[in-house]
Formats: C-alpha cells, structure tokens, sequence
C-alpha cells in the first residue's frame, strides 16, 4: 500500500505542473487540449480512472505559441511511467496476479511471435503511394528488441519510443499504423517490468 500511494503521489505531482511554451511563432501543442487533458488527469489519477495506456493513446492538435511539444511528450512519458507501476502495484497486491500475468503472457506473446517473424515481412506493406517506414530500419530495432527480450540488448522503454524510421512509399515500405501498435505495446510490457 506504501508503494502505491508513493506511486500515485508522484503521479500527482507530475500533474502539477505544466510544460513550458514556445515562442509565439513556433509551433507546439494545442493549449485547451494539453489543459483539457491534464485537468481530466489532475481528477483521474486519485480516483484510479486513468491508465498508461491511455496517457500513452493520448493526442493534441498543434498551434503558433503552443506548449512545446518535448517538454509536454517527457511529462506524458513520466506519467505513463508511474501508472504502468501503479497498476503493477495494485494488480499483484490486490490479488489480480493472476490476470496481471496472463495479459502479461498474451502481451509477451504477441511480441514475441512478432519479433519471430522473418526481415521484411513482420509488417504489412503500404498501399499505392501512401508512405510507410523503411522496413530496413523496423527490422533492425526488431533485432534490438529480440536480444533485449534474449536477456542481451539494455534497451528501456525510453529507447522505443524514441525510434526513428526513415519513409519510404508503397510497397517499399511498411505500414505505419501496425508498426506503431506493435511498439505501443513493446513500451507496455518493458514499463510493466521496470523496477
């Protein structure tokens, strides 16, 4: 119970406070939605109404002037940070360890298969001439991620969400959509098992 409410405390305090601004003529994000959300969040978090993964779906429209958008995504990424161990908390000492280990397992499964699959053909290809991610650059983080689930590669959940893929067009590339699921949850189960 200490542990949760430390948890929950910094969770709090995040709230607290609003990342800087930029100037008036750069762009960030959209004031009302970033004071919308984390007014929402400032009521969500003691009432246990908030999840990571729902700070991490979380998204703003931009404007001249806005709250610069590094210092709003590290607030989030802190915040998501502190929830995923809330509920890792709560779930083993609440006597849901059982349920916090399957979907757990069925996470680490998807994962798993997803990372077993062969270079190129993890992901669905783009359509036409939308644009997509390098399948080259996907794959290569998808090695990363099988040695670090091998017990190898030291990468943090801060390490995925940072990843860059360079475009690419139609079937040279793959969709952004499942790639970007795919790494959602990669971020889940490494922040579930953070200490």
């Amino acid at each position: 119970m200490t542990q949760e409410l430390g948890e929950r405390g910094v969770a709090e305090q995040l709230l607290g406070r609003r990342p800087h601004r930029t100037g008036r003529l750069h762009r960030g994000y959209r004031v009302t939605d970033v004071d919308a959300f984390f007014e929402h969040a400032e009521r969500a978090v003691p009432a246990r109404r908030l999840s990571a993964a729902q700070v991490r779906a979380v998204g703003f429209g931009s404007q001249l002037g806005g709250y610069d958008v590094e210092a709003t995504d590290a607030v989030l990424t802190q915040l998501e940070d502190r929830l995923a161990r809330l509920e890792r908390v709560r779930a083993l000492g609440g006597g849901a360890q059982r349920q916090w280990a399957e979907r757990h397992a069925a996470l680490s499964a998807a994962v798993l298969g997803r990372l077993d699959e062969p270079d190129g053909e993890r992901f669905p290809r783009a359509r036409g001439l939308r644009r997509g991610y390098r399948p080259s650059d996907v794959d290569a983080l998808c090695a990363l991620l099988a040695e670090r689930f091998a017990g190898g590669a030291r990468l943090d959940a801060e390490d995925v969400r940072a990843a860059l893929f360079r475009p690419r067009r139609g079937r040279r590339a793959y969709r952004e959509a499942p790639v970007d699921a795919f790494l959602d949850r990669v971020v889940e189960l490494v922040v579930s098992h953070e200490p």
